[in-house]
């Protein structure tokens, strides 16, 4: 498509879009099919500074109308290049509700119903956001508005999605997330989460839980709540490499400035027995009790369709009968030495199926544990010797 024709066809669906009834949500709409437009049609590096301007102008950006439309609401700005906003409910108006405080960990896959609702719930009526570097605008808020039936419905549930993750602390974003009752985090990649979100989206969220909101997250989304996370900067790995070398690069454990506080001396991992992800589990959790010098750390390993939820010092797991959540508490000292395989002791792994209900922070010694070891790079049951 020429750059006439790419300008032309802007033009038009900006002028439809964008007139003196012009709400708030359509501008926003505008403004996202113009820069969905662009993206299929011309990078957006390539685009003129001017056809840029023409065409969000064209949306209502610079215009009094937008303005005059708005004016009584207080709504969030527009986002900027590089951001999308989607799946946007209510008026725009912050609720101002006060939500329960209440952390949902899953495990990837289908979302648990349940555990779901109680997320969605749990902000009391107020402002959800869904934060995502990946994916669909408008499944979750879909989902979490009427197909959950939550009482009370939540105001407005929208999806912020950074096409380009270092614009994270665009001013659209950081004021969504800051009138925000309950974030979720979608799955996706924890290297974008973790390594190319800005400072300024980490302490945005820090101050969702610091303020008593509700947090939530699957798959790589709950992989970065816990105050230590193996961030894949470098990309994946498999429980046979980490156990082999636990040092190696890819063996890649950080520390989320947004970790909730919950999860204190705690690292999460997902899509767990049906990755085989136990081993580098156990990695992971010895290079955190190394690099922290921690006498003891946990783990927490879910399978896919199941649910953690974390609220008044209290764990509840719900599965929906699918499988279940692993807990590892290793005690240290722990050594470990470059290229040489894991060797652990002082190790206990419990499991915990649907419709447990159990005090928070768990206590192995009033628990079902198993106690384990890895003896050169070996998981195994019982203690070692």
């Amino acid at each position: 498509m020429s750059l006439g024709r790419t300008t032309s066809k802007a033009y038009t669906l900006a002028a439809h879009l964008a007139g003196r009834e012009m709400r708030c949500l359509a501008f926003l709409n505008c403004q996202r099919q113009t820069q969905d437009l662009l993206q299929r049609s011309l990078p957006l590096d390539r685009a003129s500074p001017a056809l840029l301007v023409a065409l969000f102008v064209g949306c209502g950006v610079a215009s009094t109308e937008y303005d005059s439309c708005c004016e009584t609401l207080d709504t969030c700005p527009a986002p900027g290049l590089g951001v999308r906003v989607g799946g946007f409910t209510g008026s725009g108006e912050d609720a101002l509700a006060t939500p329960m405080r209440r952390l949902i960990l899953m495990g990837g896959g289908a979302e648990d119903d349940l555990a779901s609702r109680s997320f969605v719930e749990s902000a009391g009526g107020g402002d959800i956001v869904i934060l995502r570097a990946s994916g669909s605008l408008t499944s979750y808020p879909s989902y979490f508005s009427s197909s959950l039936s939550p009482d009370p419905a939540p105001a407005s549930v929208v999806t912020l999605l950074t096409d380009i993750p270092q614009k994270g602390a665009d001013p659209a974003v950081l004021c969504w997330l800051g009138r925000a009752e309950a974030v979720w985090l979608a799955g996706g990649r924890q290297s974008v989460y973790l390594g190319l979100w800005p400072s300024e989206l980490h302490e945005a969220l820090a101050d969702v839980s610091e303020r008593g909101g509700a947090v939530g997250g699957t798959s790589a989304g709950a992989v970065s709540l816990g105050e230590a996370a193996f961030d894949a900067k470098l990309g994946t790995v498999t429980s046979e490499t980490a156990l082999e070398n636990p040092l190696s690069a890819l063996v890649s454990v950080s520390y989320p400035t947004f970790a909730q506080p919950e999860l204190s001396g705690v690292l999460v991992d997902s899509h767990f027995r049906q990755r085989s992800r136990e081993g580098r589990l156990l990695a992971f959790l010895a290079r955190f009790i190394s690099e922290r010098d921690y006498s003891s750390v946990l783990g927490i390993g879910l399978d896919e369709r199941v649910a953690v939820i974390l609220e008044n010092d209290s764990l509840e797991v719900s599965t929906q009968g699918y499988d279940g959540a692993w807990f590892y508490e290793l005690r240290g000292p722990v050594s470990l030495a470059p290229g040489t395989p894991l060797n652990l002791s002082g190790l206990r792994r419990i499991k915990l199926g649907t419709g447990s209900h159990v005090p928070w922070p768990l206590n192995f010694d009033s628990l079902d544990a198993e106690q384990m070891h890895v003896d050169d790079g070996v998981v195994k049951l019982g203690a070692p010797g």
